[in-house]
């Protein structure tokens, strides 16, 4: 078992379980303000039948769309990813916990990445050894050639640094993981 942040990861890099936490936190803070799944689909212009399925962990999704989905729901975009999200953000009145702030968290993330992967004395063609991710799309994402990367995609990138994506995605705990 890999550890990270205290908690166990599999051996072997799934995906899912990322997913899983995102739509849950998505259905829980969807409810919480008392929008229907066809409110918050068509809110954002994203079907509704393919938000149900990522509720449900079910549906890979875009960077941009996660965002968006942060955006209308006003809430911070790194909480969404936090395994703890109920317990210890949903009532919460921490500003980081309580509204979505405008910031480039693709640009933090591959920071983050960046300086994880440097402080771990790790490369490229590590993460394709744990995750079968291709090292150029690891390079153009880092490069900013790709702007709409999915989540499983930044996923695997998380757990090539075992890192969980709520901690890669937030400037305030940057000093914590590097």
């Amino acid at each position: 078992m890999r550890e990270t942040g205290g908690d166990q990861m599999n051996s072997e890099f799934d995906s899912k379980q990322v997913l899983l936490v995102f739509g849950s936190n998505i259905r829980k803070e969807r409810e919480k303000q008392g929008l229907t799944i066809s409110e918050l689909a068509d809110s954002i212009g994203y079907d509704r039948g393919c938000l149900s399925s990522l509720e449900y962990g079910e549906q890979n999704i875009e960077y941009n769309t996660a965002l968006n989905l942060a955006r209308k729901l006003n809430i911070s975009f790194p909480i969404l990813f936090s395994r703890n999200y109920l317990d210890n953000f949903s009532n919460s009145t921490s500003p980081i916990a309580s509204r979505f702030n405008e910031d480039d968290y693709l640009l933090v993330f591959i920071e983050n990445f960046q300086k994880l992967m440097k402080k771990k004395g790790l490369r490229q063609i590590d993460a394709y050894g744990e995750t079968n991710i291709q090292t150029a799309l690891i390079s153009r994402i880092i490069n900013r050639k790709i702007s709409n990367p999915t989540i499983k995609t930044l996923s695997a990138m998380a757990y090539t640094v075992d890192t969980e994506m709520y901690y890669l995605f937030s400037r305030n705990s940057q000093e914590e993981i590097i």
